[in-house]
């Protein structure tokens, strides 16, 4: 169906409930990133496929926000959509109430679904129309009623993170999150957030493509905690687990109707941002809520030296799969008879070599020439670009293994380059290296450690329109807060355990794009009179392309560095490898 035929079925809908404005999130009942099919209300209404997004509706008007990651494809996605596509973040876009202010007068009502719609989005909209005559529907699911052949809710089977490579137990992680529910006050906690109930029990699943999550909700008290989750979706060994626990286990429908009857005499410790606003407004008129975010959410961003240790070997074994498929690249007699859509077959099969392989952890990203440049690129059978022996191939990919979640970028040179190819891949290489060797004072957000990555290119007037690095989960999301490296501001300081990506990037529209990305650790450096110092790790080994890097514009210290860590990716991943794969890293990892 055309998406002009939907927009016009969603607002017949909207007429026969007198809604005026009727906002479509991406998001699920969990606030999770990325989404199960059926979830996925935003995209159908709007063809727009990436996974950040807001899609609001009047009787005549349409608007989509995102942000920079996304802005070219969403431009090439909404053409012929009537959409108007909100660049967010940009100093002249309008925020989704300012938007709503310019095309319609009040009064007016504001529709949305209840469940996939977070209680902070919708207070923060509240409070924008506080003085105004405007009134809220949030049961009006009127995608639901046009959307024929909607996918089916998730129904994939729960399996549990074998204890050998499990950090710390359900029971002692419950103990630290009971601990701070005191803190807080709190004799209850609810989770709705899919990656700390999955952290929290041990517990993993496949209900969203490429994310080990299940649907479920978590309910904890003082002495016990309840898991919704549909029952069908475990195994005996799973529900003797959590009794072990002392997890009871009930189904996910019940728990509306449970909070409707829990007693709230004290306190209940909930995530704002991450509780649908059906679920949020129902403690409200009856609990004394405790707003902070989920502790387990802090917790788990800090790996424990088993989860570090297990982690550093899946990053080895990762880049050995890598190493192989850039070899196999190389020895292609015909590039123009791969595409974009054959890289992401070869990289998996490469990684799925490893018996501990479980899939990928995003889509693979793989974009030939000016694909490159659109951050996140998917490459599709029909469209995809056949390869050729000139410019630059941007693959960015990663797995999930039972020993760790990884992703990697590496920006290949297939053949020829021109100068200005040669100086952005420089470019992006010193802006890495620069976060990469950065030594730094506890108490230090990656907001402080942002501008470390930009210098050099802001130095030259370029920029990237995306964060530099973001936390990544084990055998969890690729995506994993609180800590994040960014220009958006964080509270969030940066601690030993801690692990991130560093990804900056040059994307030139019509062009071609750039990104190199390694994976970092925050580990203890020194002690002295200042105070406690932190530095990073790379825990990523895979060769950067040097036929791609022009020597005049690194310094000595740049030179000597690429070499050690050449060095080092060739002493760890060789042993893995063949006589001919070895000889091809050994010739990727020379020395300048």
């Amino acid at each position: 169906m055309h998406i002009q035929k939907k927009l016009k079925l969603i607002r017949e809908q909207m007429k026969m409930a007198k809604i005026d404005v009727y906002i479509i999130p991406s998001s699920d009942p969990h606030a999770s990133e990325y989404l199960p099919d059926y979830y996925k209300s935003r995209e159908w209404a709007s063809g727009f496929s990436g996974s950040a997004g807001t899609l609001v509706l009047t009787l005549k008007d349409a608007a989509l926000w995102t942000d920079g990651r996304y802005y070219l494809q969403a431009e090439k996605e909404l053409e012929g959509s009537t959409i108007k596509l909100i660049k967010a973040g940009l100093p002249d876009s309008p925020e989704i109430g300012e938007w709503i202010d310019q095309v319609l007068q009040a009064p007016f009502k504001i529709g949305f679904n209840g469940f996939q719609m977070m209680a902070g989005f919708v207070e923060t909209l509240k409070n924008h129309f506080e003085n105004t005559s405007v009134t809220y529907d949030f049961t009006s699911n009127l995608v639901d009623k046009i959307w024929l052949d909607r996918p089916l809710l998730p129904a994939e089977k729960v399996y549990k993170h074998p204890d050998n490579y499990v950090g710390a137990s359900t029971q002692e992680k419950l103990m630290r999150i009971r601990k701070a529910m005191k803190t807080y006050g709190a004799s209850s906690h609810l989770l709705t957030k899919l990656d700390d109930i999955a952290w929290i029990t041990n517990l993993r699943g496949n209900d969203i493509k490429h994310n080990p999550y299940f649907m479920s909700y978590l309910f904890i008290t003082l002495n016990t905690a309840f898991l919704y989750v549909d029952p069908l979706k475990l195994n005996d060994e799973i529900v003797e687990a959590m009794h072990a626990a002392e997890i009871k286990i009930k189904h996910y429908d019940d728990l509306p109707q449970d909070l409707e009857s829990l007693s709230c005499e004290t306190g209940i410790l909930v995530d704002k941002s991450a509780t649908p606003y059906y679920i949020w407004r129902s403690l409200k008129n009856r609990c004394k809520i405790i707003n902070k975010p989920n502790p387990s959410t802090s917790l788990k961003a800090i790996k424990n030296e088993i989860e570090l240790a297990h982690i550093t070997n899946c990053h080895i074994q990762d880049g050995v799969a890598v190493v192989k498929f850039m070899y196999a690249l190389s020895t292609v007699p015909d590039l123009e008879t791969l595409t974009e859509y054959d890289i992401d077959t070869m990289i998996t099969e490469k990684r799925a070599e490893n018996p501990l392989f479980i899939g990928r952890s995003f889509s693979t990203i793989a974009g030939y020439a000016d694909h490159g440049a659109i951050m996140h690129y998917k490459a599709e059978p029909k469209s995809a670009y056949p390869l050729k022996p000139e410019g630059f191939l941007l693959v960015d990919s990663g797995g999930q293994y039972m020993n760790g979640t990884t992703d990697i970028t590496r920006t290949i040179a297939m053949g020829k380059l021109t100068q200005q190819e040669m100086t952005d891949y420089t470019l992006t290489l010193k802006s890495m290296m620069a976060l990469s060797r950065m030594t730094f004072l506890k108490g230090a957000t990656g907001t402080h450690l942002d501008t470390i990555a930009r210098m050099h290119m802001w130095a030259e007037g370029m920029d990237y329109k995306s964060g530099t690095g973001h936390g990544i989960g084990y055998l969890l999301g690729v995506h994993e807060g609180p800590h994040r490296v960014s220009m958006n501001p964080s509270s969030v300081p940066l601690v030993p355990g801690m692990i991130l990506s560093n990804e900056p990037g040059v994307y030139r529209s019509g062009a071609y794009g750039i990104r190199l990305e390694n994976v970092l650790a925050v580990v203890p450096h020194l002690e002295n009179e200042f105070g406690t110092f932190y530095k990073f790790k790379t825990l990523t080994l895979c060769p950067f392309d040097l036929n791609a890097i022009d020597l005049n514009q690194l310094t000595e210290t740049e030179r000597l560095e690429l070499n050690a860590y050449h060095a080092e990716v060739f002493k760890e991943l060789s042993p893995y490898l063949s006589a001919s794969e070895a000889k091809w890293l050994k010739d990727a990892t020379r020395s300048l």
